[in-house]
């Protein structure tokens, strides 16, 4: 039997799971992001959290010191894609030495994680695998997550990031140019909120 395949119908990515997105899926994908708070409500949020965490590593563990926060190089989407509009508010990894020892790190989860939890953070794994004792990374629904895992007696690794966001000035005008999609510099804006709202162009 010979299949015949409309390749109209047939989306890039089904063949090529790296293959750039097209209209609609950037859509989608554009959606997830406008209906994230915005980005300066996440950098408030991570700043204010930054510090409790800092706080109770300090308490429980103050040999361990924790350089200070440098901002990412790249401020530029890759959650949920690249293609998309927005920008990301996030830090480096930081390697504190020395780590806490495992009884200092169970004393820093026990403080840690109702407050973590209560920010809305959950572990970044399914539901019926246990988080392993040395930690990991936390996500939350709006795609915000925290990265921390100590290696007792070595190092540990602290970091975060907002996820994909717009800047509330983007809600009501333009991007700057250098922020918008280089094959479609003329897309409704503010993008996807009206009738007329949405790419005229796939990915490139």
């Amino acid at each position: 039997m010979l299949a015949v395949v409309l390749t109209s119908c047939v989306k890039p990515t089904a063949f090529d799971p790296y293959a750039a997105p097209d209209k609609s899926e950037l859509d989608r994908l554009q959606k997830i992001i406008n209906d994230r708070p915005e980005l300066e409500i996440a950098e408030r949020q991570l700043t204010d959290l930054d510090g409790q965490i800092r706080a109770i590593i300090a308490r429980h563990s103050p040999a361990t010191v924790i350089g200070p926060a440098q901002p990412t190089a790249s401020t530029n989407c890759v959650d949920p894609f690249s293609h998309n509009i927005g920008q990301t508010f996030g830090i480096e990894k930081i390697y504190a030495r020395p780590a806490p020892s495992s009884g200092d790190w169970a004393e820093i989860t026990t403080e840690l994680d109702p407050i973590l939890k209560a920010a809305g953070f959950r572990p970044n794994a399914p539901v019926d695998v246990a988080r392993p004792p040395d930690g990991g990374a936390e996500t939350r629904d709006d795609g915000t997550t925290i990265e921390l895992i100590n290696r007792a007696g070595n190092v540990l690794v602290y970091s975060y990031s907002s996820g994909c966001r717009l800047p509330v000035t983007w809600r009501s005008a333009p991007p700057p140019p250098d922020k918008r999609p280089l094959n479609d510099p003329t897309v409704h804006y503010p993008y996807l909120y009206g009738a007329s709202g949405g790419r005229t162009q796939p990915a490139n």
